[in-house]
């Protein structure tokens, strides 16, 4: 009897060893990796020095599906969403800085006249069948003189670069590229409506 019975508690140990060996293996199969998400954001532009103007940016829209994850489209057009690799914030709120940051005014004082500049983002793709990065922009220069607000230059642009391989910091390293293109053309552009705003002051004024 006493046989037996140790038999039958070695069956129902082994058996419960196997169940516990099986459902942890099960469970096991049914977890997924942890993948830590990374940020990104764009790098520190260069600054360049507009002065006796006072630049105001009003914060950009952005027309792009892109919003907080990195967007790629493939060979075969389809958009792919990388849950893994995120933009600090929105392409609107990054460029927005972005360019807040890379222009410095000097010489300013209250009687220096205001320039006030808006824009739509329409284009931040990642291509990976090209292995380009390409920002669209369109943005309005607005001059400000005494209370009168009035559109002063228009542009359009599309700007590209290559990536050296596929990959987040690559992705980054691309759309800066970019980023500090559109300054160097928003620069020429100010500079233009400055130049323009002294010609029309010095041009005498007709008699009423």
């Amino acid at each position: 009897m006493k046989k037996r019975l140790l038999q039958l508690f070695y069956v129902l140990s082994i058996t419960s060893i196997l169940l516990l060996f099986v459902n942890g293996c099960l469970w096991g199969l049914g977890q997924k990796e942890f993948v830590a998400v990374k940020y990104y954001d764009l790098d520190t532009p260069e600054q360049i020095v507009l002065k006796k103007v006072q630049v105001k940016f009003i914060p950009l829209d952005s027309t792009e599906p892109v919003k907080y994850k990195m967007v790629y489209r493939d060979a075969n057009g389809q958009m792919l969403v990388d849950d893994y690799n995120k933009w600090i914030q929105p392409p609107s709120l990054l460029l927005t800085r972005y360019l807040q940051s890379a222009i410095k005014q000097d010489d300013i004082t209250s009687e220096t006249p205001e320039l006030i500049i808006s824009g739509n983002i329409f284009m931040f793709k990642i291509d990976l069948q090209k292995n380009t990065a390409s920002l669209g922009m369109n943005y309005v220069i607005k001059t400000s003189d005494d209370d009168t607000v009035k559109i002063a230059f228009k542009n359009s642009m599309v700007l590209s670069r290559k990536f050296e391989k596929q990959g987040p910091e690559y992705f980054v390293k691309a759309l800066s590229k970019c980023a500090s293109e559109l300054i160097s053309a928003l620069e020429k552009d100010i500079k233009k409506v400055q130049l323009r705003r002294l010609s029309e002051k010095k041009q005498p004024k007709k008699n009423q």
